[in-house]
C-alpha cells in the first residue's frame, strides 16, 4: 500500500518514520486488501519495530485500521507503558473493545526500540509479543470471528483517521501477515533485527602477516545521527590458513581521518586468535558487544579505518590521554541556614500537631496521592509552588479528621461549641486559635518563629473579614451557596483555621 504523509512526519535515518504530530494514511481503496486477504484466514498478525518518543501518551496510535475514534477493525495503541490490541469481532463491539492490554505492573513499553507482534486466531483469540516474548495473552473476548469488519476504513500509522490519537515516535517497520506467526518465527524475527545491515571488512594481513586476513564488523545506521557496530571478528579468505597465536589488543574505530572521540567500546579488546578457536568457515570473534558511532557526512561519505595497540609482532605506544588543566576552585555561593521538611518528616509534623494518626485511613490516601509533589530534599532553593499545593493538601486531610472526631476535636479545643451555628461557636474565637498556636509557634515567643500576635491578627481576619477590604469578608459573613449555617459549616471554618496553619511556614521550615 502507498501511504500518504502529512503533519509533522519525517524520515527517519536508518530506515523508518520519525511521528511527531502527523500521520501516514493509505487510502481506503487500497485498505481494503487488508480485509479482504485476512478474511481467507480469519486470522492476522500485526508486526512492528517501533521506538515510543515516552511513556506518558495515552490511548494513542501506532498502527490502526479504523473510520474514527470508535469504529475499527483492528488497532496496536499505546498507552503510558501499556500496548493495547483492539480488535473487532463478533465478541466485541465496533471499536474492538474490550481490549488486550500488556499488564500495568510489567510496563512493558519502553521509549527504546523495541518488536512487537499482536496476533489474533478465532480459537485462542489475541496476543502479544515484545521482544520476542509473550507478555499478554488473557484475552477479554478470546477468539470469535471477523466477518464484520468493513473495506471501507483505511489504514494509517502514527495517528487516528481522525487526527486526535498522534502518537509520538518512531515507526521502522510495519508487515500485516493473514495468519498468525508462530512463536518460534517471532523470535526469529526479533534475532535478525530491523534496517539494512552490512559486513564491514578491514583488511589486517598488512600487520597479521596472514593471507586475505580481515576484521569483520556487522554494521547498520543506527538512527540519523550514528552507526552501529558489533560484534568483531577476524577472519581469513584463505581457507587453508591456520591463523594461531596472533595477540590482537587495543583496537579502536576512525572515522573521516581521526579516531572517533566517542564509542570506542572495542579499545578494551586484548584476545588472540588461536587455532582451537578459530574456525576457517566462522573465523574468532573478537567481542560479543557493540557500540554506536558518530554520523559525520552520511553514510555515502563516511570512511572508517581500524587502528591497534597490538596486532601480532606490531605495536603503538599510545600515549596517556592529556589531563586537562585543574580548573580553579570555585567558592560556592553560601548555603541557607534554613531549609524545609521532607514529605515524610511533614506528615510526621502534621500527626503530631494534630493529634490525627499517620495511618488514619483518609490521611494515608491523601499522603500516597500527594507524596511525589511533596519535598524531597530539605533544601529551600528547591522548594516550588507544586510542593506548597500537596502540602495544603494533606494539611486539609488531617485537619478534615481531627474536626469530624469528636472526641478528639473536643479535646483539643475545649473551649469551642462545635455543635453549635458558627456565630455561637467563634464567639469566643481565640478558644479555637490558641490550641493551634500553642502546638505549631509553642507558649513562648521565639524570635526565629512568626510573631504569635501577627499570626492571631491574620487568623481574627480570616473568620471575620479585614475591615478595611470588603472583598475579603471573612468565613463567617460568606455563607457558600447551598450551605446551611449550622454546625456542620462551623467545622468547615474550623478546618479551613486549622489548615491555615498546620499547613504554614511555622510547621514546614526549619
Amino acid at each position: 500500500m502507498d501511504l500518504t504523509l502529512s503533519g509533522n512526519v519525517q524520515w527517519f535515518g536508518g530506515w523508518g518514520l520519525n511521528f511527531a504530530g502527523g500521520k501516514a494514511q493509505a487510502s481506503t481503496g487500497s485498505s481494503a486488501k487488508l480485509k479482504n486477504l485476512i478474511a481467507t484466514t480469519g486470522e492476522y498478525s500485526i508486526e512492528a519495530w517501533i521506538v515510543p518518543g515516552n511513556v506518558v501518551q495515552e490511548d494513542m496510535r501506532i498502527v490502526s485500521y479504523s473510520a474514527g475514534l470508535t469504529n475499527r477493525n483492528f488497532n496496536l495503541g499505546q498507552t503510558m507503558y501499556n500496548y493495547d490490541f483492539f480488535n473487532r469481532s463478533n465478541l466485541t463491539n465496533a471499536n474492538g473493545d474490550p481490549q488486550l492490554s500488556t499488564p500495568d505492573a510489567d510496563e512493558v513499553l519502553q521509549a527504546s526500540l523495541q518488536h512487537v507482534v499482536a496476533t489474533f486466531d478465532p480459537v485462542a483469540g489475541r496476543k502479544i509479543y515484545v521482544d520476542g516474548v509473550l507478555v499478554a495473552s488473557l484475552d477479554p473476548a478470546p477468539g470469535g470471528t471477523i466477518t464484520s469488519w468493513d473495506t471501507s476504513y483505511a489504514f494509517v500509522l502514527g495517528n487516528e483517521v481522525s487526527n486526535n490519537r498522534m502518537w509520538n515516535g518512531v515507526i521502522r517497520l510495519v508487515a500485516i501477515h493473514n495468519r498468525v506467526l508462530t512463536p518460534a518465527q517471532i523470535q526469529q524475527n526479533f534475532d535478525a533485527g530491523v534496517g539494512e545491515k552490512f559486513f564491514l571488512m578491514f583488511s589486517v594481513e598488512h600487520l597479521s602477516n596472514i593471507n586475505d586476513s580481515f576484521v569483520v564488523f556487522e554494521a547498520a545506521q543506527f538512527d540519523s545521527y550514528g552507526y552501529l557496530f558489533r560484534e568483531p571478528f577476524f577472519i581469513s579468505l584463505d581457507g587453508t590458513a591456520q591463523p594461531a597465536g596472533l595477540d590482537i589488543r587495543g583496537m579502536r574505530v576512525g572515522l573521516n581521518g581521526a579516531e572517533a572521540r566517542v564509542g570506542q567500546a572495542f579499545s578494551y579488546l586484548d584476545t588472540q586468535i588461536t587455532s582451537n578457536l578459530y574456525t576457517a568457515a566462522t573465523g574468532q570473534t573478537l567481542l560479543n558487544l557493540g557500540t554506536v558511532l558518530p554520523l559525520e557526512k552520511g553514510p555515502d561519505e563516511d570512511e572508517f579505518f581500524l587502528t591497534f595497540d597490538t596486532m601480532g609482532s606490531n605495536s603503538f605506544n599510545r600515549p596517556p590521554p592529556p589531563v586537562p588543566p585543574a580548573s580553579t576552585p570555585q567558592d560556592l555561593p553560601p548555603a541557607s541556614l534554613i531549609g524545609v521538611r521532607t514529605f515524610d518528616e511533614i506528615s510526621a509534623s502534621m500527626a503530631e500537631l494534630t493529634g490525627v494518626s499517620q495511618n488514619e485511613p483518609g490521611v494515608r490516601a491523601a499522603f500516597d496521592e500527594v507524596r511525589q509533589s511533596m519535598p524531597a530534599i530539605p533544601s529551600i532553593e528547591a522548594y516550588v509552588a507544586s510542593n506548597q499545593a500537596a502540602i495544603a493538601s494533606l494539611a486539609i486531610e488531617y485537619c478534615h479528621a481531627l474536626m469530624e472526631n469528636a472526641t478528639l476535636r473536643d479535646a483539643t479545643f475545649p473551649g469551642v461549641a462545635f455543635n453549635s451555628a458558627p456565630a455561637a461557636a467563634f464567639g469566643n474565637q481565640d478558644a479555637l486559635f490558641n490550641p493551634l498556636l500553642d502546638r505549631v509557634l509553642g507558649a513562648t515567643q521565639l524570635a526565629h518563629q512568626p510573631d504569635r500576635a501577627a499570626v492571631l491578627t491574620e487568623l481574627s481576619q480570616l473568620v471575620n473579614g479585614h475591615p478595611s477590604d470588603p472583598a475579603r469578608p471573612g468565613l463567617l459573613n460568606a455563607l457558600p451557596p447551598g450551605e446551611a449555617n449550622d454546625a456542620t459549616r462551623t467545622r468547615n471554618i474550623a478546618k479551613v483555621v486549622c489548615t491555615s496553619v498546620v499547613g504554614g511556614a511555622a510547621m514546614l521550615v526549619q
